[in-house]
């Protein structure tokens, strides 16, 4: 009796699991592709190294990323990854390495039709070209579209990456408008906030180096203003370390430059700090105030030493 039981219990449990099969199966099933979600996932690790400047980390993750974005066959990722590689190479020095990645990103965008990213991938090497000396001599920016610097036809970081370009290469007044292009769009997640940032303070060294020295101040302000609010460190301190550069009072020229050593300190800048060493240096020695002065200047040779200057 209590085998024929079992039997039944066990039969009926069974009809149970082929019906609720069977109700299941009748829905379309929701898929996603699991190597998509890992190239998500190590991009988002990526991008998290990057904002810590864990170079090394930030290659590995966007390696991985650039990976499962090919197992994927997701071209539109694997050129964003190729992109993120990129520039954790370029920001670890390693340029070669980043130039080729760079130049992959515009081969797969313009095979596949992809203005923007080719125009990205295109604007960050010759930013990087630039920076080393290598910028090509036939480079001029009317190579670039005009749109750059007139229209809000492009993401706000072409603009901005554009107006940097400008600015490194003396076109003063396209890099005013591509700046001015970025600040008038509007702001709703970290990333816009601190291209805002950064626009503000592309227009207060342009406006520092017309001898425009309040405007300077200013615009350092407000990149200040949305510095605090996202949490950028290092702009923060390039924005304190101008202000203090530029300031007229002493008390504001040594708390602005003070405040900037701190961060670049926090940040393991050594560039940074040289440059804020040197700027309290000059100060302590026009307030005649020897002892500051010199102790100043033991802490920056000591920083030159490390830099192997």
């Amino acid at each position: 009796m209590t085998t024929r039981f079992n039997a039944l219990v066990i039969a009926a449990a069974t009809l149970l699991l082929l019906s609720c099969a069977a109700t299941t199966g009748s829905k379309t099933a929701e898929l996603s592709n699991p190597y998509i979600l890992q190239a998500e996932n190590h991009t988002s690790n990526g991008m998290a190294a990057m904002q810590q400047e864990r170079w090394d980390a930030a290659m590995r993750s966007f390696s991985r990323a650039l990976t499962a974005a090919q197992l994927a066959d997701d071209s539109a990722l694997i050129t964003h990854s190729w992109y993120n590689l990129a520039a954790a190479q370029s920001n670890a020095k390693q340029h070669t390495q980043a130039e080729a990645s760079y130049r992959q990103v515009m081969e797969l965008a313009q095979r596949h039709h992809d203005q923007v990213m080719q125009l990205r991938g295109r604007l960050a090497l010759h930013l990087m070209q630039q920076r080393l000396g290598r910028l090509p001599e036939t480079f001029s920016l009317q190579q670039l579209p005009a749109s750059l610097f007139s229209k809000q036809q492009w993401p706000a970081d072409l603009h901005l990456q554009a107006a940097r370009l400008a600015q490194r290469l003396g076109e003063t007044a396209e890099a005013e408008d591509a700046y001015q292009l970025v600040i008038k769009r509007n702001r709703n997640t970290p990333s816009e906030f601190k291209m805002a940032a950064e626009a503000h303070m592309g227009l207060a060294l342009l406006a520092r180096d017309r001898g425009e020295n309040q405007t300077a101040i200013n615009q350092a302000e407000q990149a200040l203003s949305y510095c605090r609010q996202i949490g950028a460190a290092r702009l923060t301190a390039h924005a304190l370390l101008l202000q203090g550069e530029l300031a007229q009072k002493p008390v504001e020229k040594w708390d602005r430059v003070e405040r900037a050593l701190d961060i670049y300190i926090a940040l393991d800048d050594k560039t940074g700090q040289k440059k804020a060493l040197t700027l309290l240096s000059q100060q302590a020695n026009e307030a005649g105030d020897e002892k500051g002065a010199e102790q100043l200047l033991l802490r920056l040779t000591d920083l030159e030493d490390k830099l192997g200057e």
